[in-house]
């Protein structure tokens, strides 16, 4: 059972949480400069969490930031999440850290390989609209489900959306207005695609990138 004295984490309470637009920036800028290790940042996004976070969780809790719900520290070991406009968000703590393996192999490492096969095709063979359509879809299921599992006790937004760059910049897109920092209107549509129709989402991640 979840200890009843354990802090809630709310960031942007935090009379610093300006630091985090700051600290994504720099996220951002190291990406483009081929400085972030992509695939190692996808199998794993714990240090980044705690780059963007550090110093502002509750002090008896810094281990909030950059380290997963189900994590053996006692506020994060039975840390359940709860979503009010959709029940099915957020994994059991135990389950976090099996579904977050399923992500990475069965989902991310599987979808990789996809798209490496489809993007080494010549554009005669297959055209860069038709690649930018695959991406987009991959990037879209893979950020859905990581919400899903919203393995953190806050800042998932950043890191789900986070990846979806880290997926886009590894196939050479740079989105023009994908916030990092901030909140895209996309809550109804990730509801949507939960509900199976995914169209609307893609559709808006696809104008993200092209602006």
């Amino acid at each position: 059972m979840h200890p009843a004295d354990c802090p809630t984490w709310e960031y942007r309470q935090h009379p610093h949480a300006g630091a985090v637009g700051i600290r994504c920036e720099a996220i951002l800028n190291s990406l483009r400069n081929g400085k972030l290790p992509i695939d190692a940042t996808l199998r794993d996004t714990r240090p980044l969490h705690a780059d963007m976070f550090v110093n502002l969780t509750p002090a008896t809790c810094p281990y909030y930031a950059g380290r997963y719900r189900g994590e053996k520290p006692r506020c994060l070991r039975h840390h359940p999440v709860t979503i009010q406009s959709d029940p099915r968000v957020g994994a059991a703590p135990a389950r976090v850290a099996p579904d977050l393996a399923n992500l990475n192999a069965h989902i991310i490492g599987v979808g990789l390989k996809t798209l490496d096969t489809a993007f080494a095709k010549s554009d005669s063979e297959l055209p860069p609209e038709e690649k930018l359509n695959y991406l987009v879809i991959f990037a879209c299921r893979v950020m859905v489900e990581f919400f899903r599992i919203h393995p953190y006790v806050n800042g998932n937004g950043h890191v789900g959306r986070l990846i979806v760059w880290l997926l886009l910049a590894r196939f050479g897109y740079w989105p023009k207005k994908w916030p990092l920092d901030g909140t895209p209107s996309y809550s109804t549509l990730i509801k949507q695609y939960r509900d199976g129709d995914r169209l609307p989402l893609q559709k808006f991640v696809l104008e993200s990138i092209i602006g």
